[in-house]
This record gives structure tokens, C-alpha cells and sequence, in this order.
């Protein structure tokens, strides 16, 4: 088995991370500790770095709150290992954080260091046989014995690393009718075979992949299409959600509705595979998309121009920014001053300028292109983006589809099998 280096141990911690978000407690918390918590530690250092002003204990709950953390690991956990680390500096009040100044270097020293951290803690077997299946698998699908040779561990921990994954929906198990063997996949495959699949998919024949073909096409066209606007797709659509092959990211609004957004498995375009920039990409596209259609006030018509007012600090100061902007503002994507207008307080949003948000911010502005340009400074102004400042992860958002009937799984597994070349 091919071995990874520091960053890609971290990276893949990242992913299953978030694919245990809000799990139950149990012996998953023994088993998998280290990547666990080595995933977590990179999503929080990523989602404060580069914060300009002191990060107050307020400020650090409301953080962990977006990235669905539990705070008291935060605080007894994570901030004193980015203090020995020697990325923050702590000023208590009291027995209490008071405030926080961040030095965190860029995300690629995150990943190595963390990586670092993880070899030392001593992982268990069903840590180290679950970043290195999540690997092999992004790369191509194995039978469940050929997988079991290449990890060389006790067959109890290979049980447990699929048990795990199965239930966390980062591995899946999928069987041909025309043969007896077992194959073991990872929805993360599709992101990195993209291109060929969709390739793939348009010479075929059977009629359930070509419909499946033409949802590709739709969201390539398209990407953040709200889920309610396919119509009676809805059964494949949310079967390719469980299987990965169409990420979908959720945003709430202020009445406690939740609204996805659909997206096609790979970016259109290269970015350093050890980064988790593409979800920010999404998020971005998603708030967007969520201003167009679910707007409670006034409609988003020109999304490229929104992005680049926000971009460029143009947008004018607005009292209800706080809590339109919210799921930005806790993703380090942009920060709000306050302002004083004619009409009383309100506030301004600011582009955070790191290479991080500005990567995402360009995949995001690619993902929009086709969009109409604005003529005027004025029609700006009275579009909103308005969102609660709740946002759920593709990888959350998979487990979550796992828990309902997978109504069409096997056109999936079909295309799987047929794509790979594995035979089943």
C-alpha cells in the first residue's frame, strides 16, 4: 500500500470528521480518537487563521457552533495544543479564556504539522486502516480480500474500520448479481474520477444511466441547483447524494427551514488535493444560490457581481447583515465592522483577504460563470444574501440521505462496477 505523507494523513482525518459529525458516542470514539480529533483540530486552525482582531471566548463558541464542535473540547483540548504549538496566544480572564490572538501558519503547515501529531499519538489499528482504505479507495474500488491483504490487519479490525465507515457512509459495500464477490468503494472515488465517469456515462446505453448522464450535465451547467427544483429526480438524485456522486451542501434560514443545494462531484478546474477548499468554494455558491431562490426580502439576479461586490468591500452597510451573513462570517469568509447610516446602525461586510478564501472565492466565481453582469452600482444594493448561519457538509449531508431507503442503488452500483473496470 502506497504510504502517505504528513498532509494526506491529515487531509483524509479532515473527511472522516466530518463524516462523524453529531455521531452517537461509543467505542468509535476510542477506535478512530486520533484521526478524530486531528480532523477536527485542521477544520478549527483553518476556520480561525488569519483573524486580523483578538478572537474573544464569544467569538470561539460561536466558531465551534458553525463547525459543530463540541466547545468543551475546544477549550480543554484544542486550544492549549495550538498554544504548544506555538500558533496562538491566550490572554485568560480568570480561570477563562479571555481572548485569543492567532499566529496559525498556512494551511499546508497545518496539515503536516497535525499529521506530525497524529503518527505520535499513537493511532489504533482501525485508525490507520481507515485513512489508508479511504486512500486506496479514492483511487479505485477493491474486492473486500484484496483490501484486506493490502492493509494487513487482524480481520476484527478490518470489520470494524468497514463497520465505521458504512456507518458513517465514507466506505460502502456494493455485490453484482452476475458475481459473488464483495467490493469495497468510498463516495470520495467520484471526486477524483469525475471527468472519466461523466465520459464514461454519455457512450452507455441503459437508459437509468443516461438519465443520470443528463443530471451530470445539468449541474456542471448549473452548479448549486436547489434540490426542489428536479422535480421527479428526486429518488436518483437522492441515492447519487448517499453514493457521493452528487455532493449536496444545506443552508438554513431564519424560519429554521433547511435548503440544498446540488453540486457535481469534481471542480472543473485543478487545486492542491490537500486542502478542503472546494467546501468552501461550495459554501460560498450555496449562499449565493440561497439569496437567488430563498431570499426573504429581494431575489439575488446577478450572483458573479454579488461575489465580487463582497470581493471587493462594495457592498453598502446593512443592519441585518449580522445575521444575513452569518455562515460566512463563522467560515472566516468575510468579518462585519459596524457602521453608522441615516437609518441608525448597521453593519458593513469584509472580504478576509487570505489565499485560502480567495482560492474559494475564484472556484466559486468559476462555478458561476454565465451569469449576467450588472450595469448599475444601485441594483447591487438591494440584494441579500439571507441566511441563519447553519450549514451542513457534503460529507455530513451523506450519512444523513444513508439513514432514509436508498430507493436507487443500484444504478450506482452499476456504474460503479462499469466505470472502475472492477469486476464484480
Amino acid at each position: 500500500m502506497k504510504k502517505l505523507n504528513k498532509a494526506q494523513i491529515t487531509a483524509k482525518s479532515v473527511e472522516i470528521s466530518k463524516c462523524l459529525i453529531n455521531t452517537s458516542p461509543g467505542l468509535v470514539d476510542y477506535d478512530l480518537g486520533v484521526t478524530r480529533r486531528i480532523g477536527d483540530a485542521a477544520r478549527l486552525a483553518v476556520a480561525i487563521r488569519c483573524h486580523a482582531e483578538p478572537i474573544n471566548r464569544q467569538n470561539l463558541a460561536g466558531v465551534s457552533s458553525s463547525l459543530k464542535m463540541d466547545f468543551r473540547n475546544v477549550e480543554s483540548d484544542f486550544i492549549p495544543m495550538f498554544e504548544k504549538l506555538d500558533w496562538i496566544e491566550v490572554k485568560q480572564d480568570g480561570n477563562r479564556i479571555g481572548t485569543i490572538t492567532e499566529k496559525i501558519p498556512p494551511a499546508a503547515d497545518i496539515l503536516s504539522t497535525l499529521g506530525t501529531i497524529w503518527e505520535d499519538q499513537q493511532p489504533t489499528a482501525i485508525d490507520k486502516a481507515t485513512i489508508y482504505s479511504l486512500a486506496e479507495l479514492s483511487r479505485r474500488p477493491y474486492s473486500k480480500e484484496a483490501l484486506l491483504s493490502e492493509l494487513n490487519i487482524k480481520e476484527e479490525d478490518f470489520e470494524a474500520t468497514l463497520d465505521y465507515g458504512e456507518m458513517a457512509n465514507y466506505l460502502g459495500k456494493l455485490k453484482s448479481d452476475e458475481y459473488e464477490l464483495e467490493t469495497i468503494w468510498t463516495p470520495l472515488y467520484w471526486a477524483t474520477n469525475y471527468d472519466n465517469v461523466a465520459t464514461f456515462i454519455k457512450k452507455q446505453n441503459e437508459e437509468r444511466l443516461k438519465v443520470i448522464g443528463s443530471l451530470v450535465d445539468n449541474f456542471r451547467k448549473y452548479p448549486g441547483m436547489p434540490i426542489e427544483k428536479m422535480g421527479n429526480q428526486a429518488t436518483l438524485i437522492g441515492s447519487g447524494i448517499y453514493h457521493g456522486f452528487f455532493p449536496s451542501v444545506a443552508i438554513g434560514d431564519r424560519n429554521n427551514m433547511s435548503h440544498q443545494y446540488l453540486f457535481s462531484a469534481t471542480p472543473q478546474f485543478q487545486t492542491d488535493s490537500n486542502s478542503d477548499i472546494y467546501e468552501k468554494a461550495r459554501l460560498i455558491v450555496s449562499c449565493v444560490r440561497h439569496g437567488q431562490h430563498h431570499a426573504e426580502v429581494s431575489r439575488i439576479l446577478y450572483p458573479r457581481s454579488i461575489l465580487n461586490a463582497m470581493r471587493n468591500n462594495c457592498m453598502k452597510p446593512h443592519p441585518y447583515a449580522v445575521v444575513q451573513y452569518a455562515v460566512l462570517v463563522l467560515q472566516g469568509i468575510v468579518k462585519l465592522e459596524p457602521a453608522e447610516t441615516r437609518y441608525g446602525k448597521a453593519y458593513r461586510v469584509v472580504w478576509r483577504d487570505t489565499p485560502e478564501n480567495n482560492l474559494a472565492a475564484e472556484m466559486a466565481d468559476n462555478l458561476l460563470q454565465g451569469e449576467a453582469p450588472v450595469t448599475s452600482k444601485d441594483e447591487l444594493e438591494a440584494k441579500e444574501i439571507l441566511v441563519k448561519g447553519v450549514y451542513s457538509y457534503s460529507s455530513e449531508l451523506r450519512r444523513l440521505s444513508a439513514t432514509k431507503e436508498v430507493k436507487a442503488k443500484k444504478e450506482y452500483d452499476r456504474l460503479m462496477e462499469l466505470a472502475s473496470g472492477v469486476k464484480l
